[in-house]
Formats: C-alpha cells, sequence, structure tokens
C-alpha cells in the first residue's frame, strides 16, 4: 500500500481529480488547503529582501494557494490513481502544474 500525494495549483481541477479517482475504482482520500513557500514566506518580517516580495505577493492571491489531496491506495491500483490524476491534470512535468509521489505505508489501521 502506498500514500499517495498530490499538491496541486490548480484547484478548480480537485472535484474532477476526485471524480476520476473514484471513477476507477479508488476509494477513499483526503483534500487540505495548502500554501505554497513563496506565499508563506512573504509574511515573515526578518527576511532579505522580504518587502519587495511582499509587494509582489500582497492579498488573497489564489494564484499561490493550493490543495494537498492524500490517497492511501493498494499497490496494484497505484498505476490506475496516477492515470486517472494525470488524465485531469496533463502532463505534471510543466512548470507549477503539481506535485504527485507516493511513500510506502508499513502500516494502515482504520483502513477498510
Amino acid at each position: 500500500m502506498q500514500l499517495l500525494f498530490l499538491i496541486i495549483k490548480r484547484i478548480e481541477l480537485v472535484d474532477d481529480i476526485m471524480q476520476a479517482l473514484a471513477s476507477a475504482g479508488i476509494r477513499g482520500g483526503t483534500v487540505i488547503d495548502s500554501l505554497g513557500m513563496a506565499k508563506s514566506i512573504s509574511q515573515m518580517d526578518n527576511l532579505p529582501a522580504i518587502n519587495a516580495l511582499r509587494a509582489i505577493l500582497n492579498g488573497a492571491d489564489p494564484s499561490q494557494k493550493g490543495k494537498l489531496l492524500l490517497m492511501a491506495v493498494p499497490e496494484e491500483q497505484v498505476q490506475t490513481a496516477r492515470e486517472a490524476i494525470i488524465g485531469i491534470t496533463g502532463d505534471l512535468d510543466i512548470p507549477n502544474a503539481g506535485v504527485l509521489f507516493g511513500v510506502p505505508i508499513t502500516f494502515a489501521d482504520g483502513i477498510g
């Protein structure tokens, strides 16, 4: 079993991604709001050139917000999940398209 992480800025795709995963037989998942590093450091006062960054990133710029999707997936469904996600997102190797990776799960309680 693997825990798949998808970090994506194009939040308008999240519902389509979840629907594609469900259609592919992937059950369960969690979506969490996320904030990229650039936006996060723009709110700090102790870094050099922070005023320039703050000017660029000031306000609630939706392009700096994203979503983190987490899914526990049996090993035999990992490739299916990847294909379902990329079918919606397109090529994740394009800059700022998103990041998808999996981490082995050594144990899992509460997963039916």
